[in-house]
């Protein structure tokens, strides 16, 4: 039925119609703009996906329509044939004016919008498990999954997909979806073999190739498309960000987030999600409301940016964003990346999170910070982080710590950790390849640590936190403190890594493993059972322990 609209495209002034109607060149021309008019419909609605609304008619509506009425004007011979060129161009104005002067005189509904959904809150949150906490970085992520597309069948006929952090049984994960690279491919090739995950808590840890075939994928064309698979049986809803999610057996889904829009599309209210089984396309619908437990992303990070971008843009309105710009917050940018990072409260649910700076300050420090549950979309704004390292320059201190090293840093995120605001950067070669991990505490840059391992960083961190800080900062923990020891080894494990070798062992009168890394202690790969050690290591209530400054074999 949409396709009939094709037919507003043709000449509706009857005076050029009694004029014209014999000349054959006119008549031609009403072919092709009716043959034009299919095309463009068939654009929009097959390859923009975009709902079936009245609202969607008008925004597009009034372009389209006024370009064809304008057309008339290659037929004005008397007054009256003006009415529609006149109309043409009065349409093309309105839709000029809900482009971009509309969305300016809405700037407070967009703030109250989302006012309405914040939560404001000064106390700091509990500290968060530190097994819990993402160390790999999503470059270095895709960096081991991409080799394990070389060892598909037909390997050039597939592709990395979009990668999401995310939670996995009690763990999370960075997973990746195979997609086509191209329609030929798509043709030629047999079902998407599958999926790739890799721990996002365990820098050692393998990337995983999970078989499993699938069909409906946002890289494939026609109706095996999984949006417009979607699009085809919901076709008045507002359809977003598509998002890879496995559940906790390993099965593949597709999330597409659904809403509606206010304001004459131009604010988006998330109400639900459809989850389609890429293998059959089965497709379920949730609201908000009764999401299943392993879903994270049911709020797009596309939204979370807008809502974030609107509650300290507009606080006292449009004009005042641009030139007075009191009580103006800005979250921070990031080149090629998302503006919201993904973090992890204590029951693992998935939050969009963004640090406000001060608008065109070149501060290095933030005024506040936000989180937005992507399961619920409750946002909650927190006001303590005033005068803390924002993320851009704790990037900037990880990059100065390894100037030598020409490192980059990954995406900062900033956590809670032993009741200490502290961000964690990873730091890659220009191979994108994990080579240190920091945790650079948010109020103090010069209290930080630095290793290639998550044991030996927390507990240095732990160890800078409780000598560094001073008094006016509570022990992150009583064990907390650098402890020497003298004794016989009993057990020694070795694991050989591609970067060094991780040497585990038990020191005679001890309960603890003690775990060293010959990158830097390299006589520990000669450590046997019986030698006599003299160390040095942070003692924590953890049965494992890092070695910290010093370590010797005796004999």
């Amino acid at each position: 039925m949409i396709y009939l609209l094709s037919v507003l495209a043709l000449t509706w002034n009857p005076v050029i119609w009694r004029v014209h109607y014999k000349q054959r060149s006119f008549i031609s021309f009403q072919v092709i703009r009716l043959l034009l008019g299919l095309a463009i419909i068939f654009c929009i609605s097959y390859f923009g996906l975009v709902d079936h609304t009245l609202q969607a008619f008008i925004s597009y509506g009034l372009y389209i329509l006024g370009f064809f009425l304008l057309l008339d004007i290659l037929y004005v011979q008397t007054k009256k044939a003006r009415i529609t060129p006149i109309i043409g161009a009065v349409f093309i104005i309105a839709g000029l004016f809900f482009s971009f002067i509309y969305p300016i005189t809405i700037t407070n509904d967009k703030y109250e919008f989302v006012k309405a959904k914040v939560k404001t809150v000064s106390k700091i949150d509990a500290s968060i498990d530190e097994k819990h906490i993402p160390v790999v970085p999503e470059k270095y992520a895709r960096y081991r999954s991409e080799k394990l597309i070389g060892e598909l069948k037909h390997s050039s006929y597939y592709d990395l997909g979009d990668s999401t952090i995310q939670k996995m049984d009690g763990h999370l994960y960075w997973v990746t979806p195979i997609e086509y690279t191209g329609f030929f491919k798509w043709i030629k090739g047999e079902k998407v073999p599958g999926y790739i995950k890799m721990s996002a808590e365990d820098e050692r840890a393998e990337a995983q190739l999970i078989k499993t075939k699938m069909t409906y994928v946002p890289s494939a064309f026609f109706g095996k498309n999984v949006k417009r698979h979607v699009r085809s049986l919901h076709k008045d809803k507002i359809l977003l960000d598509v998002s890879f999610e496995p559940d906790d057996q390993d099965h593949p889904y597709y999330v597409i987030p659904y809403g509606e829009y206010k304001k004459f599309r131009n604010i988006v209210d998330v109400q639900g999600i459809y989850l389609v089984d890429p293998a059959t396309g089965k497709t379920k619908e949730y609201t908000l409301a009764n999401l299943p437990d392993f879903i994270d992303h049911a709020i797009p990070t596309s939204v979370a940016e807008d809502w974030n971008e609107w509650y300290g843009k507009y606080v006292h309105g449009f004009w005042n964003s641009h030139f007075s710009q009191e009580d103006v917050m800005v979250p921070t940018q990031w080149k090629g990346v998302d503006e919201v990072n993904g973090v992890f409260n204590h029951d693992l649910q998935l939050h969009w999170f963004t640090d406000f700076t001060r608008p065109k300050s070149g501060s290095g420090s933030m005024v506040s910070y936000s989180i937005l549950n992507a399961r619920t979309g409750k946002f909650t704004f927190y006001t303590e982080g005033n005068g803390l390292l924002n993320g851009k320059s704790a990037m900037n201190v990880a990059e100065k710590t390894f100037r030598a090293n020409k490192y980059d840093a990954g995406t900062p995120i900033l956590y809670s950790i032993y009741g200490q605001f502290t961000w964690v950067v990873p730091l890659m070669d220009s191979n994108h390849v994990l080579r240190e991990m920091m945790l650079i505490n948010a109020k103090d840059e010069k209290v930080y640590s630095a290793e290639d391992s998550k044991r030996a960083l927390f507990d240095n961190y732990k160890y800078a936190i409780a000598t560094k800080l001073g008094n006016d900062v509570a022990t992150p923990t009583d064990q907390a403190l650098l402890k020497s020891l003298k004794g016989t080894v009993t057990h020694v494990y070795k694991a050989e890594t591609a970067q060094s070798t991780t040497v585990k062992f038990m020191v005679d009168g001890s309960e603890k493993i003690f775990v060293v890394q010959s990158t830097d202690f390299p006589y520990s790969i000669f450590l046997e059972k019986g030698s006599v050690v003299e160390f040095k290591y942070v003692d924590t209530n953890e049965t494992i322990a890092s070695i910290n400054g010093e370590f010797k074999i005796l004999k």
